[in-house]
């Protein structure tokens, strides 16, 4: 057995976890500023979980898509740039998606970052649910 298959069940079953803690993060924040509520130690922790667990499922994708002898590694090899591009799956898995995931990542550590020079309590709820709001709808 290769290592490309446990890297596609691990990648599928992180996406799954990304998803949920990212809406749990982003619901408890889009809460948190509606209600006026102050921040707290579990948005900060939620922000946190949501970045590490969106960087593990990159390393997993990095690791499918950088090995030799995989499907985009045999496109980027065989095909010129221009037959990728005219093939919407391959432009898809070749492009697009690990364009949008690393946005998502960068996104999501910056959030992480920027939260903390943000005061008061009700406007770093809002920049963080808003900017959640975005990395959600990327991923």
């Amino acid at each position: 057995m290769t290592i490309y298959p446990v890297l596609l069940i691990f990648h599928n079953l992180t996406r799954w976890l990304v998803l949920a803690v990212g809406l749990w993060v982003t619901a408890r924040l889009w809460l948190g500023w509606r209600t006026h509520q102050a921040w707290q130690a579990a948005d900060r922790t939620g922000l946190r979980v949501f970045a590490w667990v969106i960087s593990i499922q990159c390393v997993f994708g990095l690791g499918m898509y950088l090995l030799p002898n995989t499907f985009v590694n045999a496109s980027l090899n065989a095909l010129d740039l221009a037959v990728i591009m005219k093939n919407s799956v391959l432009r898809f898995f070749v492009l697009e998606h690990p364009l949008q995931m690393f946005i998502a990542i960068g996104i999501s550590h910056w959030c992480n970052w920027y939260r903390k020079h943000i005061q008061p309590d009700t406007f770093r709820l809002k920049c963080g649910a808003l900017i959640m709001t975005m990395v959600m709808l990327i991923f």
